[in-house]
């Protein structure tokens, strides 16, 4: 097989290493890969890309985000040690030599980014919001092409819709699979609840008020905090699910943030969801990735800070059981295919 040689960076989050992490894979069948891969330190790439890329070169950056409101004093220090890092990063860069740059957004990209321009060797953009962080919003116009998952995302140059890729599984599911997280009525309605690659603790508080009234409902709980549940039978706390995408067809519902790769992941599944934006998030884009869901799956949304517990309840109540015999049948994901196509076409 040919090999490509590829520079790849993304924000720190599970919503920027996982749309990263599945072009790798999907190109992973048709080439030899030589990867280097800029890291964030203390984040979820030190610990994921030796399992699941262990063949990647990879380089741990200081960067750090500009603090908003932008014209803090703080910002000027902290650009001039990106210009700094940028020039490091230049140099090995050039020794490595790629064919192209594939970069998800998020502040560490930033002087990596800078580096392949001043080298003019060509990077792709992946933007996994409606609305654009910081950086992307920046470099897109001297990109290759940026691709965008939703349609309607703003601000952007050299843009083509591709949707977010997700994760999925190799083979057909069986509903029984749940039986592995210590459930034992497959019958029973099953819920998973996560919030994000960060955890929340917002959504253990909401969840532990659900659960006063929901014992008909089996839930699949990824928590930092397993013990407060301890008391609820029909919970099973996990600190970390490492493929909780394979559950994800076989399940009934979903009470989770608005990332973007959750929300990717409720589209491709199909799932019945609970979604509970975080107001954190950069420009309120956890909201409206919320709102564009709602377009695609039976969902609804809760406010963290102003919500009705009776509604959650209602909704979940509501859900349909799929049998205990149900088999997800494994399908491909679109958005890796047609982001690799361009890049196949371009290159």
């Amino acid at each position: 097989m040919k090999t490509k040689k590829i520079v790849v960076a993304g924000g720190g989050t599970g919503g920027h290493y996982y749309p990263a992490l599945a072009f790798i894979k999907y190109l992973e069948q048709y080439y030899n890969l030589d990867i280097l891969y800029f890291m964030t330190k203390g984040r979820i790439e030190e610990k994921k890309i030796p399992k699941d890329i262990p063949y990647a070169k990879t380089i741990t950056l200081e960067t750090k985000g500009l603090l908003r409101p932008l014209y803090n004093l703080e910002n000027v220090k902290r650009i001039n040690d990106f210009l700094k890092e940028s020039r490091g990063i230049k140099k090995i860069i050039k020794e490595f030599n790629p064919d192209f740059g594939f970069f998800t957004g998020g502040y560490i990209t930033a002087p990596v980014i800078l580096a392949m321009k001043k080298l003019k060797i060509p990077y792709y953009l992946h933007e996994q919001n409606s609305i654009p962080g910081l950086v992307n919003k920046r470099f897109s116009k001297y990109s290759k092409k940026t691709f965008i998952s939703f349609k309607e995302t703003p601000y952007l140059q050299n843009t083509v819709y591709t949707g977010n890729p997700v994760r999925y599984p190799s083979k057909d599911i069986k509903r029984e699979i749940l039986l592995n997280y210590n459930l034992e009525d497959l019958y029973k309605k099953t819920i998973l609840v996560m919030g994000g690659s960060l955890g929340s603790e917002k959504i253990d508080d909401i969840m532990y008020e659900v659960y006063q009234s929901t014992e008909n409902i089996n839930f699949i709980h990824i928590t930092k905090d397993s013990e407060r549940f301890q008391s609820f039978k029909n919970v099973k706390t996990f600190d970390y699910i490492d493929n909780a995408y394979e559950i994800m067809g076989v399940i009934d519902g979903i009470v989770s943030r608005a990332g973007a790769t959750s929300i990717a992941e409720i589209i491709f599944y199909n799932l019945n969801s609970v979604l509970i934006p975080w107001k954190g998030a950069a420009e309120n884009h956890q909201m409206i990735n919320a709102k564009k869901t709602q377009e695609n799956v039976n969902s609804i949304i809760c406010d963290e800070d102003n919500y009705s517990t009776n509604s959650i309840i209602n909704f979940l109540n509501n859900i349909n059981s799929k049998p205990a015999d149900y088999i997800w049948y494994q399908k491909s994901d679109d958005s890796v295919k047609n982001i690799t196509n361009y890049i196949e076409e371009l290159n």
